[in-house]
């Protein structure tokens, strides 16, 4: 019976993929991909630049693009079963960008393998804001002050704004311009730095966030200090 590993690939930048990561790539024959839009995803990319995958069975997991429970419950039933199906006779590592434990469908996945009797084990990884904060030359916190991590789509979104320490949003995707512009209103854009698709080759980074013209895509991370 097989083992099911999450592993965490980093925040885009192949270099930092942990030693655990490639190790466990290396060691499962099967590698488990999510995906929402039918293509190769950007996790497989960043492992395949560095392990060699070519005798690897890589297993395609489809993920809607929706909100709705009852979809997005059905599908994680599904995924599940089908990660099963290869664990009766392998070892499976699913890949997910940045940490795993942070905004990744593997946690809802995880839960149902291990009702099935699998085991289940998380290796950690660099999360997208710690990458970019490292390239802001920002910390994340000091001293007392807390760090908040807020979903765009967070519903106490402009309150949590208002919340002392450093805040990141992430997950502002098509929404970024109205973000600003909600950022603008609460006078926090010579605090907020933006990083956008941190680690990649098309990298970009922002001191403030009124230097943002347009859309900044899925992969954005803003930070907002306190301005001490």
């Amino acid at each position: 019976m097989g083992k099911l590993y999450g592993v965490s690939v980093g925040a885009g930048d192949p270099q930092l993929m942990t030693l655990r990561a490639v190790q466990l790539i290396r060691e499962c024959s099967v590698i488990a991909v999510p995906r929402t839009s039918g293509s190769n995803t950007l996790a497989l990319s960043i492992a395949e630049s560095v392990c060699d995958l070519s005798d690897k069975r890589i297993v395609y997991v489809d993920f809607p693009m929706s909100r709705d429970e009852k979809i997005l419950s059905s599908n994680y039933d599904k995924a599940a079963n089908q990660l099963c199906a290869e664990l009766v006779s392998n070892d499976a590592a699913m890949l997910a960008l940045g940490d795993i434990s942070v905004y990744s469908t593997f946690s809802r996945v995880a839960e149902r393998v291990r009702r099935f009797g699998f085991d289940v084990e998380i290796c950690p990884g660099v999360t997208s804001f710690s990458a970019a904060a490292a390239l802001l030359g920002k910390p994340l916190c000091l001293g007392r002050k807390p760090l908040h991590i807020i979903p765009y789509d967070c519903e106490e979104l402009e309150e949590m704004l208002d919340l002392s320490g450093t805040k990141v949003i992430m997950k502002a995707g098509k929404n970024s311009v109205e973000l600003i512009e909600l950022l603008r209103r609460k006078g926090l854009v010579e605090h907020t730095s933006v990083a956008v698709n941190c680690g990649l080759p098309d990298e970009r980074l922002y001191r403030s966030c009124g230097e943002v013209s347009n859309e900044t895509g899925y992969f954005t991370v803003f930070i907002i200090s306190d301005g001490e």
